[in-house]
């Protein structure tokens, strides 16, 4: 009668512990699917998938899906109404992405601060080039002359960055909307049915147009950012063009979303635990010197990632911004 009471609390113990390991989420068996809408965000996310599943517990295999238009838009809103909370389904997005509510951008089925931010893989400079044959030499002839230059979807830095410029500065680009991707926009260059792009990263043009640039091919004129990168010394900064504290404070709300260039999200309402899952695997896989020299095998930036609750407390700061700065810059995307 006295081992009655020892051998309950032995099986009282392991079904508590058979309890927890199964409510521990557990991907064996599962399929992983990254959504993201091509060019560079398809080629960070193939990087990501190679190294990412077997920091998961169960080591699931992981796929890219592209869905391409309105720059990352469709994969935020896909992500944000459709995917699944179970871990098994998270977008590759743009930096923009956080911002769409400061700027009262159509079509956002969401609210930013309530998507999951996982992590970013980096930060990224971008910057405006032209073709050669354009006949652009510097970023002062796009204050004199008309630049077309192509752009994709309403929440893509080729669209709003030069929409900012025009209105700030005084710009004359003019936007050919509608390209699925910046792959789309450099054949688009190539054929001339557009002179050059008003924001390209620079990671994409190392990892795929690079020849261009050393060719002569495309003339950078400008980088869109708040710190230079080190393959851009002597190219001017978009800080330099503001003339007044205005100017300085719209830049600095615009291009903040540089330094969350390529997050991933998973859908509100996502389980903590799985949340949990996600972000370690995701620190775990930035810090491992395989991941970083793939992405260098791939000319991919690694510099400047962020963990999710960085990119949580970055987003925060945005949405504090001065209600005076914020209505100058939806004026001016406004007259896009």
């Amino acid at each position: 009668m006295a081992k009655w009471p020892v051998l309950s609390l032995v099986s009282l113990c392991l079904f508590a512990a058979s309890a927890q390991a199964a409510e521990e989420p557990n991907f064996a068996g599962k399929t992983i699917s990254i959504y993201a809408s091509g060019g560079g965000y398809a080629l960070y996310a193939r990087v990501l998938a190679a190294h990412i599943g077997k920091r998961l517990p169960g080591t699931p295999s992981v796929i890219i899906r592209e869905l391409p238009g309105a720059g990352t838009l469709m994969s935020a809103n896909y992500i944000a109404e459709a995917a699944r909370k179970d871990g098994t389904e998270i977008g590759a997005v743009g930096g923009s992405i956080a911002t769409v509510q400061l700027y009262k951008v159509p079509n956002v089925r969401f609210d930013p601060r309530r998507l999951i931010w996982l992590a970013s893989l980096a930060s990224e400079v971008g910057v405006v080039a032209v073709t050669a044959k354009s006949g652009v030499s510097s970023i002062q002839d796009a204050f004199s002359r008309k630049v077309l230059v192509g752009g994709g979807g309403p929440t893509s830095g080729n669209i709003v960055f030069p929409s900012i410029l025009n209105g700030l500065l005084g710009t004359r680009f003019e936007i050919v909307r509608g390209y699925k991707s910046s792959e789309d926009i450099a054949l688009a260059m190539e054929r001339g049915e557009v002179e050059g792009v008003a924001s390209w990263n620079w990671s994409s043009i190392k990892a795929s147009r690079l020849n261009w640039v050393k060719s002569g091919q495309i003339k950078i004129l400008l980088q869109l950012a708040l710190t230079g990168h080190p393959d851009l010394e002597g190219i001017r900064l978009v800080t330099d063009l503001a003339k007044t504290d205005e100017q300085r404070s719209a830049i600095q709300l615009v291009f903040s979303s540089q330094d969350i260039a390529r997050p991933y999200i998973a859908p509100p309402g996502t389980p903590a635990k799985i949340v949990d899952l996600w972000r370690r695997a995701f620190q775990e896989t930035m810090a491992d010197p395989a991941f970083t020299a793939d992405l260098t095998k791939m000319n991919l930036d690694s510099t400047g990632a962020m963990s999710g609750p960085q990119v949580d407390a970055l987003i925060e700061k945005l949405y504090a911004t001065s209600p005076t700065v914020l209505s100058e810059v939806n004026g001016w995307m406004e007259q896009k």
